[in-house]
């Protein structure tokens, strides 16, 4: 019997949904939409394992963590590899930033402890690679926070930050598919 027989209603359920935005990512060509699928299907992941794990339902962050800790070592330096450029590029520009924390004199700055934190361990080539997954993931959960919540613009540095966010989205999207499909299959 299969560890995850008692989910397997749910499992299917979270696996149609975010296959389907991932299909529906992959025919739009409007980069801002692009991510908001993307990201609605790996939601629909990381929700899914929440729920098997049983875990609280308040902090996404762990809830993404949770999810990317089933990629194995090796799938983790392959995405590593393949997403080269988009990695450079987070490391290098300044740290994402918490914009749901501004202060109210200044509505342009926000926080930058968290953004510096995933950062600084996606920039550390001497971390395990699944470190620096989860990194790379929760800074991507920091530009769906700002995009969501009104702090992300469709011009500038924001456009950049969103297609630099893309890949690495659609293909940790596509690797949770693939890894919570194994699972379902044992």
């Amino acid at each position: 019997m299969n560890a995850y027989s008692e989910w397997y209603d749910l499992i299917e359920f979270q696996l149609n949904i975010a296959d389907r935005w991932l299909e529906r990512g992959n025919k739009t060509e409007d980069v801002f939409a692009k991510f908001f699928f993307y990201y609605t299907g790996f939601n629909a992941l990381y929700f899914l394992w929440s729920k098997i794990n049983n875990l609280p339902e308040t902090n996404e962050g762990k809830h993404i963590e949770n999810m990317l800790g089933k990629f194995d070592e090796i799938k983790c330096q392959n995405i590593l590899d393949k997403l080269s450029n988009s990695i450079d590029y987070f490391c290098k520009r300044s740290p994402i930033q918490r914009m749901g924390r501004r202060n109210i004199k200044d509505q342009k700055e926000g926080k930058e402890d968290e953004g510096r934190k995933w950062k600084n361990r996606l920039k550390d080539q001497e971390l395990k690679a699944s470190t620096r997954i989860n990194a790379l993931g929760q800074l991507i959960y920091l530009v769906r926070s700002n995009l969501v919540h009104g702090s992300k613009a469709e011009s500038g540095d924001d456009l950049e930050i969103i297609k630099n966010s893309m890949e690495p989205l659609r293909l940790l999207l596509t690797e949770a598919l693939s890894v919570t499909k194994q699972q379902q299959e044992k």
